[in-house]
């Protein structure tokens, strides 16, 4: 049974990464836009409405899920990875579904799930990043000339070129928001689906798509309104030249400062809005989704779980 309920934590992983992608894109593409452009007077982009309004303008609606092939293939491969390493957690913190678990115990779960999957994460984002950071270079000098042509030629051409740095630029920040994150993000998930299943004398599995989606949103608000600074020191590290001559950024604390001078506090909130934005529907979408499958999936299997 601990390989049938394998196999549907990573389909609920599958399923709830295309979904993510799908509701998720066009907010990460604006808020890694906001993020790395210049700051002012050299900016490009006067916030979040502006800048989806220059997006559509010079590259038409494609211009918002611009690069998703990358996201997409790496959605589906980093989610089913997280829902498969907190499906193996759940079942070791609760014996195999035979003892209940506190809602701490959920909590830690997440943290170790997207510490662990950070991994896999911090190279799809890196190269993200580096191919966005690409395009703002491009609006801004028209001779620039791009170093990758998408994906495939980072994947080709980075890792002889730069080691290791072209998968693991910025893992720190990236593991700082993701086992801080992570805590909450589960955390005020499962508190809120099983609170409100006590409230009505339900077993958690009955509360229904609703008070999923209500609790997915919740746990995404807070995984990102907690950790975003960290996020934002990530994103200046991963978007900053691969190459050691060229860097403006020596570590996360070099960075950190040098962006706290650009602009104090705020520098730290850059693109916060269409961060946010985001992460209510598309977290909503992922832990509805990946849930769902995944009790629908155990009931029919018999398999228990907490």
């Amino acid at each position: 049974s601990n390989n049938m309920a394998t196999a549907v934590d990573l389909l609920g992983g599958f399923a709830a990464g295309i979904n993510v992608t799908i509701v998720g894109h066009p907010f990460e593409t604006i808020k890694v836009r906001l993020q790395t452009q210049p700051s002012p007077p050299n900016h490009i982009y006067n916030g979040f409405i502006d800048c989806v309004k220059k997006t559509i303008q010079w590259e038409g609606m494609s211009g918002l899920y611009k690069g998703v092939a990358s996201p997409l293939i790496g959605q589906v491969f980093f989610r089913s990875a997280l829902f498969w390493t907190n499906g193996a957690y759940l079942r070791w913190a609760s014996q195999h579904g035979t003892r209940d678990m506190s809602y701490f115990e959920y909590a830690v779960g997440g943290s170790v799930t997207w510490a662990t999957c950070t991994l896999i994460e911090c190279p799809l984002q890196l190269a993200s990043s580096q191919l966005q950071v690409q395009i703002v270079k491009q609006k801004i000098s028209p001779n620039f000339v791009p170093e990758f042509k998408g994906i495939i030629d980072y994947v080709r051409l980075a890792p002889s070129k730069y080691g290791l740095r072209a998968f693991y630029t910025g893992i720190v920040p990236n593991l700082i928001r993701n086992s801080l994150g992570g805590f909450f993000h589960f955390g005020a998930f499962e508190y809120i689906r099983r609170e409100y299943a006590k409230s009505k004398g339900l077993p958690v599995t009955q509360v229904g798509i609703t008070v999923n989606m209500i609790a997915g949103s919740v746990g995404g608000f807070f995984y990102w309104g907690l950790t975003y600074p960290a996020d934002v020191v990530k994103s200046a590290i991963q978007g900053d030249a691969l190459d050691p001559r060229e860097k403006r950024f020596n570590g996360s604390l070099d960075a950190a400062r040098k962006l706290w001078a650009e602009g104090g506090a705020t520098r730290f909130t850059r693109g916060f809005s269409a961060c946010i934005l985001r992460s209510v529907p598309a977290n909503a979408v992922l832990l509805t989704t990946a849930m769902m499958i995944k009790e629908y999936g155990y009931a029919k299997l018999g398999i228990k779980a907490k």
